[in-house]
C-alpha cells in the first residue's frame, strides 16, 4: 500500500500531498499539505491529524477543502484556499496560510 500521494491543482502550479496515517488501530487518517509545485515552497504543512474529506477547485485558483481533526473527528471544517496569494477563507474571514493551523485549532503548530 502506498501511503503518500500527490495530486496537481491549478494548472500544475500546486501540489496536494496526502499521507495515510494509522491514528488508532483500524482508524486511518488522510493527512494533507499543500506546496508550490514549481518552487517547492510550502503553502500548508503536512497535517497528519487533519483528515482530508474532499478537495475541489471551485474557481480558477481557489481550492475548497473539507476536513476533520482527530482525535475527535466529529466536526467538519471547510476552507477556501487561494494558494497563489497564500490566503484562506474560514468562517467568512480571510487569513494568511502561515496561520492556518493556529486559526483552525487555536494552538501553535509543533
Amino acid at each position: 500500500m502506498r501511503y503518500r500521494q500527490e495530486k496537481i491543482f491549478c494548472n500544475g502550479n500546486f501540489k496536494l500531498i496526502t499521507e495515510m496515517n494509522e491514528f488508532r488501530m483500524s482508524l486511518w487518517i488522510n493527512g494533507f499539505g499543500l506546496e508550490n509545485a514549481l518552487t517547492g515552497e510550502q503553502i500548508l504543512p503536512l497535517l497528519s491529524h487533519f483528515n482530508l474529506d474532499t478537495i475541489e477547485e471551485v474557481n480558477e485558483g481557489i481550492l475548497k477543502i473539507k476536513f476533520r481533526i482527530y482525535p475527535d473527528g466529529s466536526k467538519y471544517y471547510s476552507v477556501e484556499i487561494d494558494p497563489f496569494s497564500k490566503r484562506f477563507k474560514y468562517e467568512e474571514r480571510i487569513y494568511s496560510t502561515d496561520y492556518f493551523y493556529k486559526t483552525i485549532t487555536g494552538e501553535d503548530f509543533t
